[in-house]
Formats: structure tokens, sequence, C-alpha cells
């Protein structure tokens, strides 16, 4: 941690003080108070509380290595065929994501059409194939929808900046780190997005890149000539002359000629450049803008490495404790009593404009009566007065999970080590995820028909553990736990907490 300190004040003296690149944004440490990463739990009484009485569990750290492509997968058919669109495109989404989304860090890998790359190379043509990321200088994406399956590549770089990055269509971006540099490769980079005009309604319109910091962890980077810190999701493309940084997650700060713009989740901020130049703004920013929704409401959120629904324009917040509930009723279950401070993503609103569905910085979701809370919003046309399901990964991400303990899990018959064990499953056993625990870090599970409990720190899994439903229907622990954090970084990490998933 102190090497990464001392990395980021040199970035910032040699952008700021030293000139060395004019097209180089400043790297600086603004002097922000990061949040540190929590891993906390919360039980359920037999007597009313104001503590949750759900958490957020995120998915176990993934794996090191990505799978062969399966030779049957028909990963190069196009979009516009005797399918529908939205059947071509969740076939795309599903082998890209069975392909890349367990990839290494340090490693850019392709999911879809073979992208264009310097130094020129064909190794990233085969869907699933996996290039250093520290070899290459620049990519493109192609445009998704015209042709084949189009472009979508994955970046990570956890290992030395703590971010993971995904190109949807047509996206070139290039390093701007210079050869020699003590700086890591891709810490600064120049990005630049196309459109494309398609007949299925479900295609992104305009390239985009997602960047996303670990769970609760900044990370900096300069992008188009502005220094970056992103505490949460932000999406990056280029439209005319301008490069859009759309908050979707969390907050995000970006600095340009001195100047220090707070993005809150839910708006965007846009930045004018001379015709064909990305390197530096033409001025300074001006304030930030709700996010424009229709530009990203196609965007498959299930590929991001951490899946994040495009929020509505703008955010609430709450001015005291407010209950947050199940359903848009003042008689459904009572999940949190949320304090007052909270800054929250707006998902959709009830049909008498009652009830807001909202997003805590957790990225526990439930409803909130409008009247309570402060709002900055713009047109909500997210309309519905049945909860939706959050997002999960399509195909064998989606439920599989892998015992990953040596001498075998324990399945039990209710979540938590004070029920009794049915059986020990061995190492390497694979089980399909059904539910997870209302109070506790475990997955209810199906191994061949038996069906219980076990711990997550047991299993190895690139399931969205917070996607799956939750299972009320479980005796309550013996023992009480920890109350949760509402804010961004606060949910949960199984088995390590650093590793963000």
């Amino acid at each position: 941690m102190t090497a990464r300190i001392v990395i980021l004040c040199l970035i910032a003296l040699s952008m700021i003080g030293c000139g060395q690149r004019e097209d180089s944004a400043d790297l600086i440490d603004a002097g922000l108070e990061p949040t540190a990463p929590a891993v906390l739990v919360v039980t359920s009484t037999s007597a009313p509380t104001r503590v949750p009485t759900a958490v957020r569990i995120m998915p176990t750290a993934i794996p090191t290595a990505t799978e062969p492509p399966d030779e049957n997968a028909d990963v190069g058919a196009p979009l516009i065929s005797s399918d529908s669109c939205e059947t071509a495109l969740e076939r795309l989404y599903t082998t890209a994501g069975d392909l890349c989304l367990t990839g290494p860090t340090g490693y850019f890998c392709s999911g879809g059409s073979a992208p264009t790359v310097e130094p020129a190379s064909d190794a990233l043509n085969a869907p699933g194939s996996l290039v250093e990321a520290v070899s290459l200088d620049s990519l493109g994406s192609a445009a998704l929808g015209v042709g084949d399956s189009g472009g979508l590549v994955w970046l990570r770089l956890e290992e030395n900046i703590l971010l993971d990055a995904l190109l949807i269509g047509q996206v070139s971006i290039r390093n701007a780190i210079p050869e020699g540099s003590e700086f890591p490769k891709w810490q600064s980079f120049i990005i630049e997005s196309g459109t494309v005009e398609s007949p299925c309604e479900n295609v992104p319109r305009t390239g985009a890149m997602i960047l996303q910091g670990l769970y609760g962890q900044s990370a900096r980077v300069a992008i188009n000539g502005v220094s970056v810190e992103i505490n949460g999701t932000v999406i990056v493309l280029t439209q005319g002359q301008l490069t859009k940084f759309i908050a979707i997650e969390g907050l995000i700060h970006l600095r340009s000629y001195g100047q220090l713009i707070t993005l809150n989740v839910g708006e965007q901020l846009n930045l004018g450049y001379p015709p064909g130049e990305w390197s530096k703004p033409l001025a300074a920013p001006a304030r930030s803008s709700l996010l424009e929704y229709d530009l990203i409401k196609h965007l498959p959120i299930v590929l991001f490495d951490r899946p994040v629904p495009i929020p509505q324009p703008g955010y609430a917040q709450t001015q005291g404790g407010v209950n947050m509930r199940a359903a848009p009723d003042i008689n459904a279950q009572l999940l949190f009593q949320v304090p007052a401070g909270e800054t929250m993503a707006v998902l959709g609103i009830s049909s008498d404009g009652e009830w807001l569905h909202i997003r805590l910085g957790n990225g526990e979701t439930g409803w909130m009566s409008a009247a309570l809370l402060a709002k900055n919003l713009g047109n909500i046309s997210n309309v519905y007065d049945v909860t939706p399901e959050p997002p999960q990964r399509y195909g064998k991400l989606a439920t599989r999970a892998i015992v990953n303990v040596p001498a075998g899990g324990n399945l039990r018959e209710a979540p938590d080590t004070a029920f009794r064990v049915k059986r020990t499953l061995p190492y390497g056993r694979e089980v399909n995820l059904l539910a997870r625990s209302p109070y506790s870090p475990w997955a209810k599970v199906d191994a061949d028909g038996d069906v219980g409990w076990m711990a997550l720190f047991t299993l190895r899994t690139e399931s969205v553990i917070g996607s799956l439903p939750i299972d009320y229907n479980v005796p309550l622990p013996p023992r009480p736990t920890s109350t949760p954090s509402f804010s961004y970084g606060g949910g949960h990490a199984y088995p390590d907490p650093a590793s963000g998933y």
C-alpha cells in the first residue's frame, strides 16, 4: 500500500509540476479520504429491530485462468438472422461471458470479433484468446451488429491499477504512458468510440468503455487528458467532439485544468475537444448534468465484471432515517431503515409516482417513499410495480459453483454453523446455486437433488451472489452479528475481502 501511495504521488508530481507531456492528465491525489472495504454480516432477530435483514454478498474471487473456447459455440453467428435480435444478442453475450468473464489480471480478452491491435498481431483473433496488456500499444474493437458477433473486449489491470474495463462495440484505445516511464502502462490512455446503425432495437448505438474499481477501493487513471478517480463504475464514450463521463455507481472524481468535479451516481460530465484530437480538453470542465439514459440503456450489464443496473437520470438522498421495503407498498416487508445522508441511485418509479425503486451504495435494492427523499432527478422512464430481478450472468456462470476446500465443504440444513451437517461434499464437486441467506454469507445449493446450505468461502463461483433470490424461510441463528455499512464498499467479498468481488 505504501508503494502504491508513493507511485501515485510521483504520478501527480510528474504530470503537474514537471510538464513532461502536455497531453497527459494530472493524475493527482485530490486529498479525498478513500472508502475502506468492509466485510459485514447482518443477522435477523426474533424481535423487530431497526437494522437490515438482508445483505449484499459479492461473488468469490475469480480464478486466474480462462477456460478454452467451446468448439461447438456459435461465436460467429450474425446478429441479424432468422432468430430474433434478442436471441442473437443473448447468444453473443452468453458465449463472450463464458469465455472472458473468468479471465486473469493483466490481460486483454476478446469475446467476439477480432480487434485490431498494435503492434499488429492475430493473437486475439480467436474468441476467448488472451494477450498481455503490456504487450499492446493500441486496440480497436468492432461495432456490434455489423457482419458478425461484434466487439467485446475485457481489460483487467487490478494488479497495478486496481481497475477492470470492458469495451463494448466500436471503441479504440491507445496507451498514453511513454515507453520507459516508471508508471504502469495503460494508467493513461486515449479513447474514441464510434456509432452504429442497426435494425436491432437492443443493440447499443454507440461504442463505450465501462471502467470499474474494485469494490470499495479507488482507482486513478487518466482518460483523454483528464485525471479520473473511480470509486464505483463509470462509462466513458466519445460523441461528436465530446468525451462523456457517466457515473452509474459510487462517486467519480475528475480533475482537469486544476478544477475538481465530483459526479454522483446518475450524473455525467461532457468535455469538448479539438477536431480529431483527444489528448486534452479545450477548456476547464463546466458543471455536471444528469446522465443521458437513452444513450446507455442497452449496454449489456450482465457482461460487466460487477453487474450494475443502469440508473435513471439523477439521484435521491435520505434526510433522516427512511424505511426501504421489498415492494412499493407501506405493508411490504421492511428490509432496511437507511440513515440520513445516503445518496442512492434511482432505478425506477411506481405507477402512482409515490415510490422510488432505489439502489444503495452497497448494492442492495428496494423501495422508498418518494415524499421522504430529497431528489435531483430527470425524467424517469422505468415505471413498474413489480420488482424486477437483479442482473445475473448468462450461461454456465450464472448458478455454477465448485467446492473449493481440500477437506470438503459441509452441506448444512440452514445458513449457519449452528445447524446440523447433512453431508460433506468433496473438493471439486459442482453444485447449483439456488438462493442466498437473508442474514449470512451462505448460499442455498443443490447437489444432485440434495438441497442444503454452504458457506460461501467453501465455494468458488463467478455467479453474482447478490443477484440470487433471498430465501427468507430459514430458521434464525442463535447469535447476532454486526450491522452493515450502507455506503459504497460495504458489500461482501469472500473468501478474500480484498479481492473486490
